[in-house]
Protein backbone atom coordinates (compact mmCIF):
# COMPACT_ATOMS: atom_id res chain seq x y z
CA UNK A 1 0.00 0.00 0.00
CA UNK A 2 1.64 3.54 -1.24
CA UNK A 3 1.93 5.93 1.82
CA UNK A 4 -0.33 8.99 0.88
CA UNK A 5 2.24 12.21 0.24
CA UNK A 6 2.38 15.18 3.17
CA UNK A 7 0.21 17.41 3.05
CA UNK A 8 1.70 20.65 2.10
CA UNK A 9 0.71 22.72 4.96
CA UNK A 10 2.41 19.87 7.71
CA UNK A 11 5.51 21.44 9.19
CA UNK A 12 8.69 19.53 8.67
CA UNK A 13 10.65 18.15 11.57
CA UNK A 14 9.44 18.05 15.21
CA UNK A 15 5.64 17.58 15.12
CA UNK A 16 5.34 18.44 18.86
CA UNK A 17 6.89 22.11 17.91
CA UNK A 18 4.17 25.11 18.31
CA UNK A 19 2.80 25.39 15.20
CA UNK A 20 1.81 28.72 13.12
CA UNK A 21 4.09 30.83 15.35
CA UNK A 22 2.18 30.26 18.47
CA UNK A 23 4.44 29.72 21.48
CA UNK A 24 3.40 28.59 25.09
CA UNK A 25 3.47 30.76 28.33
CA UNK A 26 3.46 34.38 25.59
CA UNK A 27 7.15 33.32 24.58
CA UNK A 28 7.51 34.53 21.26
CA UNK A 29 8.86 31.80 18.49
CA UNK A 30 12.73 31.19 17.44
CA UNK A 31 13.45 33.62 14.68
CA UNK A 32 10.88 36.63 15.08
CA UNK A 33 12.56 39.20 16.67
CA UNK A 34 15.58 39.47 18.82
CA UNK A 35 16.58 35.79 20.95
CA UNK A 36 14.03 35.48 23.82
CA UNK A 37 13.96 32.97 26.53
CA UNK A 38 10.95 31.18 27.46
CA UNK A 39 10.20 33.98 29.79
CA UNK A 40 10.28 37.05 27.33
CA UNK A 41 13.35 38.26 28.36
CA UNK A 42 15.98 38.81 25.84
CA UNK A 43 18.88 36.55 26.17
CA UNK A 44 22.09 39.12 26.61
CA UNK A 45 26.00 38.25 26.30
CA UNK A 46 27.85 35.69 28.18
CA UNK A 47 29.06 36.90 31.69
CA UNK A 48 26.30 39.87 31.60
CA UNK A 49 23.39 40.29 34.40
CA UNK A 50 20.30 39.88 32.44
CA UNK A 51 18.42 41.11 35.42
CA UNK A 52 20.83 44.56 35.70
CA UNK A 53 19.09 48.20 35.63
CA UNK A 54 19.62 50.40 32.57
CA UNK A 55 21.78 53.73 33.64
CA UNK A 56 19.98 56.75 34.67
CA UNK A 57 19.79 59.44 32.08
CA UNK A 58 22.39 62.18 32.72
CA UNK A 59 22.06 65.81 31.81
CA UNK A 60 23.76 67.01 29.19
CA UNK A 61 24.22 70.43 29.87
CA UNK A 62 25.79 69.35 33.83
CA UNK A 63 29.14 69.09 33.47
CA UNK A 64 30.88 65.95 33.91
CA UNK A 65 32.04 65.10 37.67
CA UNK A 66 35.92 64.20 37.73
CA UNK A 67 36.84 61.78 40.05
CA UNK A 68 39.37 62.83 42.86
CA UNK A 69 42.35 60.66 43.40
CA UNK A 70 42.34 58.13 45.84
CA UNK A 71 43.23 59.04 49.47
CA UNK A 72 42.23 62.69 48.46
CA UNK A 73 39.31 64.23 50.39
CA UNK A 74 37.14 66.49 47.17
CA UNK A 75 35.92 68.71 49.40
CA UNK A 76 39.30 69.96 51.20
CA UNK A 77 39.82 72.57 48.83
CA UNK A 78 36.53 73.80 48.19
CA UNK A 79 35.59 77.21 48.82
CA UNK A 80 33.44 78.25 51.55
CA UNK A 81 29.72 78.88 50.15
CA UNK A 82 29.17 82.82 50.48
CA UNK A 83 26.10 83.60 52.65
CA UNK A 84 22.68 84.67 51.45
CA UNK A 85 22.92 88.70 50.59
CA UNK A 86 26.27 88.71 49.74
CA UNK A 87 28.18 89.46 53.23
CA UNK A 88 31.02 87.19 53.17
CA UNK A 89 31.54 85.59 56.84
CA UNK A 90 35.01 87.53 58.02
CA UNK A 91 37.39 85.78 61.22
CA UNK A 92 37.28 87.40 64.47
CA UNK A 93 40.58 89.23 65.04
CA UNK A 94 42.76 87.51 67.18
CA UNK A 95 42.44 88.20 70.78
CA UNK A 96 45.67 90.44 72.60
CA UNK A 97 46.21 91.37 75.98
CA UNK A 98 45.37 94.72 77.23
CA UNK A 99 47.50 96.58 79.40
CA UNK A 100 47.58 96.41 83.52
CA UNK A 101 47.61 100.42 83.61
CA UNK A 102 45.15 101.92 81.11
CA UNK A 103 43.40 98.34 79.57
CA UNK A 104 44.57 100.02 76.19
CA UNK A 105 45.22 97.64 73.37
CA UNK A 106 47.55 96.23 71.80
CA UNK A 107 50.05 95.34 74.76
CA UNK A 108 53.01 93.12 75.30
CA UNK A 109 54.12 91.33 78.02
CA UNK A 110 57.22 92.77 79.90
CA UNK A 111 59.50 93.48 82.73
CA UNK A 112 61.00 96.78 83.94
CA UNK A 113 63.95 96.75 86.37
CA UNK A 114 65.52 98.89 88.80
CA UNK A 115 67.88 98.73 91.24
CA UNK A 116 68.91 100.72 94.10
CA UNK A 117 72.47 100.16 95.73
CA UNK A 118 73.25 101.62 99.19
CA UNK A 119 75.79 101.25 101.23
CA UNK A 120 75.02 98.43 102.88
CA UNK A 121 72.58 97.10 101.41
CA UNK A 122 70.39 96.42 98.03
CA UNK A 123 66.98 97.02 96.68
CA UNK A 124 65.67 95.34 93.94
CA UNK A 125 62.17 96.81 92.36
CA UNK A 126 60.45 95.47 88.97
CA UNK A 127 56.92 96.05 87.37
CA UNK A 128 55.67 93.53 85.10
CA UNK A 129 53.11 93.76 82.16
CA UNK A 130 51.39 93.60 79.55
CA UNK A 131 51.78 97.51 78.67
CA UNK A 132 51.29 99.68 75.97
CA UNK A 133 53.18 101.54 74.13
CA UNK A 134 52.43 104.84 76.57
CA UNK A 135 52.72 103.28 79.66
CA UNK A 136 56.08 101.40 79.04
CA UNK A 137 57.86 104.20 77.74
CA UNK A 138 56.64 106.19 80.97
CA UNK A 139 57.77 102.92 83.69
CA UNK A 140 60.44 103.00 81.67
CA UNK A 141 61.76 106.07 81.86
CA UNK A 142 60.76 106.43 85.37
CA UNK A 143 62.51 103.62 86.98
CA UNK A 144 65.82 103.63 84.04
CA UNK A 145 66.52 107.11 85.52
CA UNK A 146 66.37 106.05 89.37
CA UNK A 147 68.38 103.28 88.51
CA UNK A 148 71.16 105.98 87.18
CA UNK A 149 70.69 108.08 90.06
CA UNK A 150 70.48 105.68 92.84
CA UNK A 151 72.52 102.50 91.57
CA UNK A 152 76.02 103.06 92.64
CA UNK A 153 76.19 103.10 96.00
CA UNK A 154 77.51 100.00 96.73
CA UNK A 155 80.40 98.17 95.37
CA UNK A 156 78.54 95.07 94.68
CA UNK A 157 75.99 97.65 92.84
CA UNK A 158 78.55 99.24 91.49
CA UNK A 159 80.51 96.57 89.64
CA UNK A 160 77.23 93.99 88.68
CA UNK A 161 73.96 94.83 88.96
CA UNK A 162 73.88 98.36 88.16
CA UNK A 163 75.04 97.63 84.86
CA UNK A 164 73.05 94.87 84.19
CA UNK A 165 70.26 96.27 85.27
CA UNK A 166 70.83 99.07 82.84
CA UNK A 167 71.49 96.55 79.92
CA UNK A 168 68.48 94.78 80.41
CA UNK A 169 66.49 97.87 80.17
CA UNK A 170 68.25 98.56 77.08
CA UNK A 171 66.57 95.17 75.68
CA UNK A 172 63.42 96.32 77.32
CA UNK A 173 63.33 99.54 75.28
CA UNK A 174 63.69 97.63 71.81
CA UNK A 175 60.69 95.70 72.61
CA UNK A 176 58.44 98.65 73.80
CA UNK A 177 59.69 100.34 70.41
CA UNK A 178 57.94 97.60 68.54
CA UNK A 179 54.22 98.39 69.80
CA UNK A 180 52.19 100.26 67.70
CA UNK A 181 50.52 103.33 69.20
CA UNK A 182 47.15 102.27 70.06
CA UNK A 183 44.43 103.67 67.81
CA UNK A 184 42.04 104.13 70.64
CA UNK A 185 42.23 106.14 74.12
CA UNK A 186 42.30 104.38 77.28
CA UNK A 187 38.86 102.85 78.14
CA UNK A 188 39.58 103.59 81.67
CA UNK A 189 40.54 107.36 81.60
CA UNK A 190 44.02 106.68 82.81
CA UNK A 191 47.08 108.17 80.93
CA UNK A 192 50.38 107.97 82.38
CA UNK A 193 52.71 111.18 82.07
CA UNK A 194 55.55 109.80 79.93
CA UNK A 195 57.56 112.92 81.32
CA UNK A 196 60.91 113.65 79.50
CA UNK A 197 63.29 111.44 77.88
CA UNK A 198 65.78 110.29 80.18
CA UNK A 199 68.58 112.29 78.56
CA UNK A 200 66.84 115.35 79.56
CA UNK A 201 66.50 114.36 83.06
CA UNK A 202 69.12 115.76 85.30
CA UNK A 203 69.23 112.58 88.10
CA UNK A 204 70.41 110.32 84.93
CA UNK A 205 73.73 112.70 85.03
CA UNK A 206 74.07 112.06 88.99
CA UNK A 207 76.69 109.17 88.40
CA UNK A 208 78.87 111.62 86.69
CA UNK A 209 79.43 112.35 90.05
CA UNK A 210 80.69 108.99 91.53
CA UNK A 211 84.49 109.40 90.38
CA UNK A 212 84.40 112.78 92.81
CA UNK A 213 82.75 110.95 95.96
CA UNK A 214 84.86 108.64 96.02
CA UNK A 215 87.95 110.12 95.26
CA UNK A 216 86.45 112.77 98.44
CA UNK A 217 86.35 109.65 100.54
CA UNK A 218 89.81 108.65 99.43
CA UNK A 219 90.88 111.52 100.52
CA UNK A 220 89.54 111.86 103.69
CA UNK A 221 90.88 108.39 104.87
Amino acid sequence: MATPPPHPNTPQGNPLAPQGGYAPNGAQAYGSYGTQDAYGAQNSAYGQNPYAQAPYPQNPAAPAAQNPAYGQNPQAHAPAPAPAGGYAYQAAPPLTPACRICAAQPARDMTIRQHTGLLVAMRFSKMEGPFCRSCATAIHREMTTKTLAGGWWSPVSLIAFTPLTLLWNLYVRTKIRKLPQQAMPSPTGIVMDQGKPIAQRPLAYVFLLLPLLWLAVYISN
